[in-house]
């Protein structure tokens, strides 16, 4: 088994210990029940969003302090704690985190699915790895954070990027001016936003204009985030370790 996995299993172990591990599994069958009895959700794409959404904030809980909670205790300064490079701790825990939120983003939605009915299993399927990639990348700019700063901080990031990353550029950047609606776009695109996930449940799901230039985006943040957490933390390491 490969270091990468190994931390991962070790990442996934710690967050079953966790005394926020049972909230999690309650939120997701609380909102379940509601998404499904109380008040059942519209079609596929109401319950493909409703699954995200849920997988979304058990990622907000997770992810918290994913290599914060270490750094604070020093254990990055200790070999014996610490034996593989931060690239294997960051790539773990990214996998950790992305392991579970996938497994309730898939739990949820064929639950969901089940009761909205799912025409075009297909198309299903693809809005259901598109957000899957765009977890993936939530979840890697989550850990990214973790490796510079401390729990509150990366939590804040993260809601601010999951709250303001849910209105469509146009809107944000119009007090400025017609010039910052493509920047806006651009930026939008770049990172893991709602509205991007959006666009690619219209293509998927509603029959809407191609976006593989999102798809391709969203492929390639990991890599990015994870390498700039991977560095961050190796800067971190040395500080420590020459303390």
């Amino acid at each position: 088994m490969t270091p990468v996995l190994v931390e991962a299993g070790c990442a996934l172990r710690r967050l079953a210990r966790r005394r926020t591990f049972p909230a999690s599994a309650a939120l997701c069958l609380v909102f379940l029940g509601y998404a499904g009895v109380v008040h059942p959700v519209d079609g596929p794409r109401g319950a493909l969003s409703a699954a995200t959404a849920v997988a979304t904030l058990v990622l907000l809980i997770v992810s918290t302090g994913a290599i914060a909670d270490d750094r604070e205790r020093g254990r990055l300064a200790v070999a014996a704690t610490h034996p593989a490079p931060p690239a294997v701790w960051v790539v773990g825990r990214w996998l950790a985190a992305w392991g579970v939120v996938v497994a309730v983003l898939l739990v949820m939605s064929l639950a969901l699915l089940a009761v909205a009915g799912a025409p075009g299993a297909g198309r299903v399927a693809l809005a259901a790895a598109a957000s899957a990639l765009h977890l993936g990348a939530l979840a890697a700019v989550a850990v990214a954070l973790s490796c510079g700063a401390g729990a509150t901080a990366q939590l804040l990031v993260l809601l601010a990027l999951c709250v303001v990353g849910a209105v469509p550029p146009e809107v944000v950047a119009q007090p400025a001016g017609p010039w910052a609606a493509g920047v806006a776009r651009a930026v939008w695109t770049a990172l893991p936003t709602s509205w991007a996930l959006g666009r690619l449940d219209e293509w998927c799901l509603a029959g809407g204009a191609p976006a593989p230039l999102l798809v391709l985006v969203l492929a390639l943040q990991p890599l990015l985030w994870l390498g700039a957490g991977a560095r961050r933390l190796a800067t971190s390491e040395l500080a420590a370790r020459g303390a």
